[in-house]
């Protein structure tokens, strides 16, 4: 069972192909952005107003796509291929710990290693963050990497339940209720107040609440996709 699993995740990941061109053209882009402006700077001494987005936070990208790709196209063609849909399931799950797991690791050297780098290259006024700005760095790199992992990997299963649910009435539902919660949430003051307690909940909760609920959720969320999967007609 161990078997095929890994070898679903293993497939999923080399199934992946538009989702890393994807990552990579925009990392490649963003970093060439980044030398021009440190080849401006070093040639004019001149400071960039510039506050732009860390080169990091584009790995995000990698785990955000695969939740796209896998419920559109693995999952049918596995099961087509005779897999069985409990290994198509938890290889899709240790597909994306493994791809936010990466995603989150590479982001956080980026955050302690290249983007101080640019900004004093550059004379940028800062770099925008994540880490810094859900204020995760506060508790240290490896508080931070959790903490990190733990938010996109439910921001990933979220996105691949609500794709795998396309095809159904269900999933149209989904779709209106979460448009009714950020239309009607926000500008009523109580349910807005509710909305806000739920992302400060899991995005800048104390650690270890933070950490728990993401992954309480995440379970949750991922459970009911192997629900729909189940009635998934492939």
């Amino acid at each position: 069972m161990h078997n095929t699993i890994w070898a679903a995740a293993r497939l999923n990941l080399k199934n992946l192909k538009l989702s890393y061109l994807v990552t990579g053209i925009v990392l490649a882009c963003t970093l060439i952005q980044d030398v021009v402006l440190i080849i401006l700077h070093q040639s004019t001494r001149m400071n960039s107003d510039q506050q732009s987005l860390g080169w990091g936070m584009y790995f995000y990208l990698l785990p955000l796509l695969a939740a796209v790709t896998v419920p559109l196209r693995n999952l049918r063609r596995m099961v087509n291929l005779g897999a069985k849909r409990s290994t198509v399931y938890w290889g899709g799950l240790v597909t994306y710990v493994i791809a936010t797991a990466a995603a989150s690791l590479l982001a956080l050297i980026s955050f302690y290693l290249y983007e101080p780098f640019v900004v004093r290259a550059s004379g940028a006024v800062g770099r925008l963050s994540l880490i810094d700005t859900f204020g995760w760095a506060s508790h240290g790199p490896i508080t931070a990497f959790f903490q990190q992992f733990a938010f996109l990997l439910l921001l990933t299963v979220a996105i691949h339940t609500v794709v795998l649910m396309q095809d159904k009435w269900y999933g149209w539902v989904t779709d209106g209720v979460i448009v009714a919660i950020i239309a009607v949430f926000t500008p009523i003051a109580p349910l807005r107040g509710a909305l806000v307690w739920f992302f400060s909940l899991i995005i800048t909760s104390p650690s270890a609440l933070q950490i728990g609920s993401c992954l309480v959720l995440t379970a949750v969320i991922y459970g009911l996709s192997r629900l729909v999967l189940d009635a998934k007609p492939m």
